[in-house]
């Protein structure tokens, strides 16, 4: 029993110590000012090239749209006036004619421009060119 009281102030010695090496506690916690949400999504681009950058879809040949994309340009066209496609066929033959720019105003709004028809007579009038 000799043992006893020696082991116990050493015990008692090594846990203090290492309650004293302890890591320290944390000050008091200080709230932060709140910050406002971030908007869910941008609005659109008003720039036709921020557009194109956003919606590389603009781009593609018809055969390379989803169908979604293909039933948003159908609707489009539909609603365009005068109307610039009667069917899913006459569509992608139009998108696939069309510039940039015009596939930009058809699909986020605007006209289309007019295009000019091209009859017979407009092809026998313009005049050949020699070699």
């Amino acid at each position: 029993m000799a043992n006893v009281p020696r082991v116990f102030p050493l015990f008692l010695t090594l846990v203090l110590a290492f309650g004293a090496c302890g890591p320290k506690r944390p000050g008091p916690v200080v709230a932060m000012e709140p910050r406002p949400n971030p908007p869910l999504s941008k609005p659109p681009a008003d720039n036709p090239r921020d557009r194109l950058r956003q919606n590389r879809w603009l781009a593609q040949f018809w055969e390379e749209l989803t169908p979604a994309q293909r039933q948003r340009v159908e609707a489009r066209m539909r609603r365009a006036q005068p109307s610039t496609a009667r069917d899913r066929e006459s569509a992608a033959m139009v998108w696939d004619g069309l510039g940039l720019a015009e596939r930009d105003r058809l699909v986020f709004g605007g006209a289309l421009p007019p295009r000019p028809a091209r009859t017979a007579d407009a092809e026998v009038a313009a005049p050949t060119p020699n070699p």
